[in-house]
């Protein structure tokens, strides 16, 4: 089933069944995707523990703190767990789409040894993940007692009210984040924009039936943004590595003379353009950007009953 609030159910019955859809999911790629493809498993269980963290934010509320803490932590945990086999990814994909950006010759500067390195190094993660003693097991049990407990969470508010003050409180957050990260410029603080934007994202996904066309434009540009600042974060990432790499790592000071200004050069560039986007989404005061999505709201999720 999609991820998002259907219109004949109340608040309470959709997010149960968000619960139990994702992190149920989440269980089923790692068992059974880990043997044949370690690298899709881990990225798709990563993203449904994101959707469920991010649906997690939206009743925050409605859950109270202690709840919310809780079942958080615990996602957060888990998707910890599958971190460093994914970061290895991270730094083969950016590298690629740099040398592909920028039309770097990788015989000339050395790179493919560079190239080669980092695979050898995300490939010995990968297996190391899957010939540990008991790693997967703990962390599907993990799963397994998330999916149980969230699958029968308890919403202390209906309708709209359940989700209104949490979404405010994003939007809101973002908008913060957002003129934060200009004005300070740093990676961390681009990176916790990134997170709230994400979280606009999908809860644009889960609101789409309250106005399909609106809330599916919206979705894309917020979709957008998140990638925008999704590839400034790995350029950081990447930065953060090549100035501290492992020992096994082919890396020369030819290198880093090559890559770090274009690394710069680029996320320069995505900054920029994350900068205009940003300006069109978060022009809104967050209580007229509640009221208006409670507009939408009101005329399309009355047949659930809850007002």
């Amino acid at each position: 089933m999609p991820y998002r609030f259907f219109t004949d159910s109340t608040v309470e019955t959709n997010v149960q069944r968000i619960f139990n859809e994702q992190i149920g999911k989440a269980a089923q790629e790692l068992s059974e995707g880990m043997g044949d493809d370690p690298e899709k498993a881990i990225h798709n269980t990563r993203k449904r523990l994101k959707k469920g963290r991010s649906l997690l934010r939206l009743v925050r509320r409605s859950i109270g703190e202690k709840t919310y803490q809780r079942e958080n932590d615990q996602l957060r945990s888990i998707g910890q767990a599958l971190a460093p086999a994914r970061d290895g990814a991270v730094y083969q994909k950016t590298l690629g789409d740099l040398i592909k950006i920028y039309g770097i010759s990788l015989e000339n500067k050395g790179l493919s040894e560079l190239q080669d390195s980092l695979a050898n190094l995300y490939q010995s993660k990968l297996k190391a993940l899957r010939e540990r003693d008991n790693a997967i097991a703990p962390i599907l049990a993990d799963l397994e007692a998330s999916k149980d407990r969230l699958s029968q969470l308890t919403l202390h508010q209906t309708g709209w009210k359940a989700i209104s003050k949490s979404l405010e409180q994003i939007y809101r957050q973002g908008q913060d984040r957002f003129h934060a990260a200009y004005k300070d410029g740093d990676d961390e603080v681009f990176h916790d924009w990134r997170k709230r934007v994400k979280d606009l994202w999908y809860n644009s996904c889960l609101l789409k039936q309250a106005w399909p066309p609106v809330m599916e434009t919206f979705g894309s540009e917020t979709h957008y943004l998140s990638e925008l600042l999704g590839d400034g974060h790995d350029i950081a990432v990447l930065q953060h590595f090549l100035q501290h790499p492992p020992s096994e790592v082919a890396l020369s000071d030819t290198h880093l003379t090559v890559l770090m200004p274009l690394l710069a050069h680029r996320q320069e560039k995505l900054h920029r353009q994350a900068k205009d986007l940003g300006e069109k989404l978060y022009s809104e005061k967050p209580k007229t950007f509640i009221r208006r999505i409670h507009s939408y709201w009101q005329s399309e999720f009355s047949s659930s009953g809850e007002p």
